[in-house]
């Protein structure tokens, strides 16, 4: 579970909410507890997770009760559908199910009498170009800039996440968002400023996204805590596309991976 502030980065272009989006807002002080989902379906090989827990008082200390005994089941738009095993409290995996690109892939949950869905459209990956290292001479630590080309005419969400031997070294839970925009069809590059130094291998992962996972992304609230932050129940809570009032996020998406050293 992502412990720590997300930081977002957002390329021109101005958002439009459909209609059948949301954006929660939950009663500081004594709120019912809420379903929170942290769902990922990509296009490497499994098994995926799916953690289901409930939201906390804000004043409360930061213990999230896991959503023990429900009933989840992933199916996509081939005829594929699988429910998922609990294998430790609050968190349900897949066995056989493989996210393909293209396909759109609904979850279920059934718990406590109640009953949540959301779905995702995988979009095709984008590869990755190059991955550049910026030097800061005053400190001698590192940005990351990741480069691809950007297919044209269609509109493209682009996530990116980067990995290290050196933990200590960047936000290890830090997320970099971007839309295509009025870049349509260029070479795109993300930043991700980090305290790596020469030598650290990295795992650079370019995810492609689809519409509603950039604005649960984009609408996060801008305090510490990334998903935990919702947990807390906060006085805004991120567009998202679980039903029923639930909270969190259900999102398929394609990876790209560049392993490299800072050089």
């Amino acid at each position: 579970m992502m412990k720590n502030k997300i930081l977002i980065l957002i390329a021109a272009g101005i958002l439009s909410f459909s209609a059948c989006e949301k954006v929660i807002t939950v009663d500081l002080n004594s709120s019912s507890p809420k379903v929170v989902v942290e769902g990922d379906i990509t296009n490497e090989p499994g098994p995926y997770s799916i953690k289901l827990s409930n939201t906390a008082n804000y004043y409360q200390p930061n213990v999230f009760p896991p959503v023990t005994g429900a009933t989840v089941t992933v199916s996509d738009d081939a005829g594929n559908f699988e429910t998922l095993t609990e294998v430790i409290p609050g968190t349900y995996q897949t066995a056989h199910l493989q996210g393909v690109p293209g396909r759109t892939y609904t979850m279920n949950i059934n718990s406590n009498g109640n009953t949540y869905t959301a779905s995702s459209t995988m979009p095709p990956p984008v590869p990755i170009d190059s991955v550049n290292f910026v030097e800061n001479t005053k400190n001698q630590t590192y940005r990351i800039v990741c480069k691809f080309q950007d297919p044209p005419n269609i509109l493209n969400y682009y996530k990116l996440q980067i990995n290290s031997n050196d933990t200590a070294g960047f936000d290890t839970t830090s997320v970099r968002i971007l839309k295509d925009g009025l870049a349509d069809g260029q070479e795109l590059s993300i930043t991700y400023r980090t305290h790596l130094i020469f030598g650290d291998s990295v795992i650079v992962k370019l995810e492609c996204i689809d519409f509603k996972t950039y604005e649960f992304f984009s609408t996060l609230p801008n305090v510490g805590g990334g998903i935990s932050s919702i947990l807390q129940a906060p006085p805004s809570n991120p567009v998202n596309n679980i039903s029923n009032g639930g909270f969190g996020y259900f999102a398929a998406y394609s990876i790209t991976r560049d392993t490299t050293f800072v050089h």
